[in-house]
């Protein structure tokens, strides 16, 4: 996390109020980005797999039906079986976790039936931080400077413990189908319990519900009920994760309005893409009335952090991590049962006054 705050134009200080908190070390313009910042970690929900890329979470509409890759080899694996947006994304996910996500074979299923069954998204994104471990290209220390919920040693809700006994199952086929090649000999003493518990706690406190609008104009590529699209010619109509960070954005850009009707348009159904956890993004403290937006812009994961307003060097830098446009209570008790903290922004005193 350092290294990526290190390029920045913060600073990371102390607040009373909230602990930590990152500072503008320059004067910002409004509409000014900055960061653009890659996932530690994401993950499509299981009821956009066959719409979101599986890796980069970009609308599968975006692309024609010929340029997808099946995931899992084409097999189901487990229930989660989906498609990449292309070669470039199937190559890096076999080269970061797919690669021993798929020698697991289908061992993953109770844990995808299990998420179906309770309506969960962070256990399948811990089993990815997981196989990019048994891969070598994650570490198990990767979340850690992230905040977290703290449980004594050995304590943690036992639903908690039963999803990490399925993906040390998982693993360990991973390492006995590999004939180690994949894992190392020490690989499941480091995926223990208290990893998993520290994993989750923080990715219930740091993740974001990423809601990438669906392609605005030109030509979208229909998605049939087997994940396989078809040409369409012509203009598309378009038409934190117990509380995910919700977005409230405002940009210059030509095409923005567009873009933001559709993304709020998702928010509202809850067609989340997926869910993602983000380093430097996750260090910024909310307010309901941000000077900072949260968006995804891009048509993927990769997340825009833009300013609202002209802020000046010093000022702490601020997101709304609830729904910006519920009322006063809505917010505060959203933010209460996700967070733990009654919200004490200017916005929050003024309309409770």
């Amino acid at each position: 996390m350092d290294a990526e705050v290190s390029t920045l134009d913060v600073l990371v200080g102390h607040t009373e109020r909230s602990g930590r908190g990152v500072y503008a070390s320059r004067d910002f313009a409004a509409g000014e980005v900055i960061h653009r910042a890659q996932p530690l970690v994401a993950h499509p929900t299981l009821a956009n797999l066959r719409t979101s890329c599986y890796h980069c979470l970009k609308p599968l509409t975006a692309v024609p039906p010929e340029q997808r890759v099946p995931t899992h080899g084409g097999r189901g694996g487990g229930g989660a079986a989906g498609h990449f947006c292309g070669e470039p994304c199937a190559a890096q996910a076999h080269a970061s976790y797919h690669d021993a996500e798929t020698s697991a074979g289908d061992t993953i299923a109770p844990l995808v039936r299990h998420c179906e069954e309770h309506g969960l998204k962070f256990p399948l994104a811990a089993a990815r931080m997981a196989y990019a471990v048994a891969q070598g290209t994650a570490s198990t220390s990767d979340a850690d400077a992230l905040l977290r919920v703290n449980f004594p040693p050995g304590v943690a809700p036992e639903q908690w413990l039963d999803e990490h006994a399925m993906i040390r199952l998982a693993l360990a086929r991973t390492v006995a189908v590999s004939r180690g090649k994949l894992g190392h000999p020490g690989l499941l003493q480091d995926i223990t319990a208290d990893w998993y518990v520290g994993v989750i706690s923080r990715m219930h406190l740091n993740a974001f519900r990423v809601e990438i609008p669906p392609p605005v104009g030109g030509h979208a590529h229909p998605i049939d009920d087997h994940g396989h699209g078809h040409h369409h010619h012509g203009h598309d109509c378009g038409g934190h994760d117990s509380c995910d960070h919700h977005s409230h954005d405002s940009s210059s850009s030509s095409s923005f309005k567009d873009v933001l009707e559709a993304a709020l348009a998702s928010s509202e159904t809850g067609a989340a893409a997926g869910t993602a956890t983000y380093l430097a993004p996750s260090l910024f403290n909310h307010s309901c009335d941000p000077n900072v937006d949260v968006a995804w812009t891009s048509g993927d994961v990769s997340m825009t952090l833009r300013t609202r307003t002209e802020i000046p060097r010093g000022d702490e830098l601020t997101i709304c991590y609830t729904d910006a446009h519920a009322p006063v209570e809505a917010r505060r008790k959203a933010l209460e049962h996700a967070y733990g903290f009654e919200c004490g922004c200017p916005r929050c005193v003024e309309e409770s006054s």
